[in-house]
């Protein structure tokens, strides 16, 4: 007999001819025919021709009916009709499976053969042959016998479901997962490039490289004062240890160094502050008051638009807070300083040497006044006070001991907004300010 594929269908036009099995014991002579002559296998829906008598598999006479039209044992015309008893007699008798040769051992009636060689890739069961082909249920397009199908569609299959082991946040098929998001997993392992040893994940490798790869080569801890040495970071501390007086003596020198700057840069402090006191505008500087407080001028400050501009700073002349007392004076900021920049007017006041410093308390603790002149009834005065406490910075309230103002005043950025200014505070371009109030702690 013709071997057949296992489903029992023609490889070029799937027609499902004879059974391709053989009997358990050879039929009695009543069925002397049981092969059909056209595909030479057990017949299959028997069907006998008018001409000659002879049978035929249903399949194998309809296509012999549409090609050829003649019958294919004694080449006349025909028709046919199916051969019921035939067929009762011959699905009745026991058959081997078609796999025989392969190794199933099963056997029944014929007309059970069919359903012992399901191809249906669902249903499970126990007297299916364990030998023939189904098709794998996730459409990767390959084939295998029952019996290895359901290690290769959770083990190998490579459209199998599969979720990312690394990240568990990505679930796909095992070919889409492995070839198209591991590349771009950042969960997913790598080794160190250094080749230290270490497996890192893929988003942490540079973070791991530079901060805690041993084999990394790093400059020592010393580099910033002259140690030029570069070394692998589990050779550091070896260095260290060895090199400990190199790197004190390295250190020595870079803080001489320092030192010498600092005292470069204070005296050009010095005498910055000098040329600042020098220049400052005292011809814009008049007493309104026949009695101001403090003794304090008032600070006049002209063509506020222009220096608005020029973001220029204004000092009044020092006052002195009482007889004997702190040295102070005020600072303005008509374009505003820090969070003030470009919108208000800052004010502030900055302690300066004075001849009686030596027996006065530092720093100095408490509150001073200062207002912006209303220049329109002269009520209504924009006042200002500063608090100086435990908390206050000493920069801003301790003696002075360079030069003779203190680098930083102590202030308030936003003490009045430039839309606020005019009418009251503003008039014929100019702003009026002076110190009014000093109360000590």
């Amino acid at each position: 007999m013709a071997a057949l594929n296992p489903n029992n269908q023609q490889q070029d036009d799937k027609r499902i001819i004879g059974f391709d099995c053989e009997f358990v014991k050879p039929p009695s002579s009543e069925f002397v025919q049981s092969e059909c002559p056209v595909c030479l296998q057990i017949i299959r829906e028997p069907r006998q021709v008018t001409c000659c008598g002879k049978k035929f598999c249903k399949a194998c006479i309809e296509h012999i009916i549409v090609i050829r039209k003649l019958c294919p044992t004694c080449n006349e015309k025909f028709s046919s009709f199916a051969d019921k008893a035939l067929k009762q007699s011959l699905y009745s008798l026991k058959v081997h499976c078609s796999h025989q040769k392969d190794g199933c051992e099963w056997t029944g009636e014929l007309r059970q053969l069919d359903e012992h060689l399901n191809t249906d890739p669902q249903p499970k069961r126990l007297d299916r042959c364990q030998f023939v082909e189904i098709d794998c249920i996730f459409n990767c397009g390959d084939k295998l016998q029952v019996r290895n199908i359901e290690n290769y569609q959770s083990e190998d299959c490579p459209k199998r479901p599969f979720g990312c082991e690394h990240c568990h946040s990505y679930e796909s098929t095992f070919d889409d997962v492995t070839n198209n998001h591991w590349p771009m997993c950042g969960s997913f392992p790598v080794p160190c490039h250094n080749q230290c040893g270490s497996t890192i994940q893929c988003q942490n490798i540079d973070s791991h490289v530079t901060d805690e790869c041993l084999l990394t080569t790093i400059n020592c801890d010393f580099h910033h004062v002259g140690c030029v040495m570069k070394l692998p970071r589990q050779d550091m501390p070896e260095h260290l240890r060895e090199n400990l007086l190199i790197h004190i003596s390295l250190l020595a020198t870079s803080h001489a160094e320092q030192q010498a700057d600092i005292a470069t840069l204070v005296e050009e402090n010095k005498q910055l502050t000098m040329k600042i006191i020098e220049l400052m505008p005292l011809q814009q500087m008049i007493i309104v008051n026949s009695k101001p407080p403090l003794g304090a001028p008032v600070l006049t400050v002209t063509n506020f638009q222009q220096h608005k501009r020029d973001a220029d700073i204004w000092f009044s002349p020092p006052v002195y807070t009482y007889h004997q007392g702190y040295k102070i004076c005020l600072c303005v900021y008509v374009n505003g300083e820090g969070k003030g920049k470009g919108t208000h007017v800052s004010v502030g006041v900055h302690f300066m040497r004075g001849e009686f410093d030596s027996s006065l308390i530092w720093p100095f603790r408490g509150a001073i006044s200062y207002q912006l002149l209303d220049q329109v009834n002269g009520k209504d005065h924009k006042t200002g006070t500063l608090t100086y406490s435990d908390k206050t910075h000493n920069k801003y309230c301790g003696r002075v001991t360079e030069g003779e103002i203190s680098p930083s005043g102590w202030g308030r950025p936003q003490f009045i907004a430039h839309s606020e200014l005019e009418p009251k505070y503003l008039r014929n371009d100019t702003l009026l300010f002076q110190i009014n109030k000093v109360e000590l702690k």
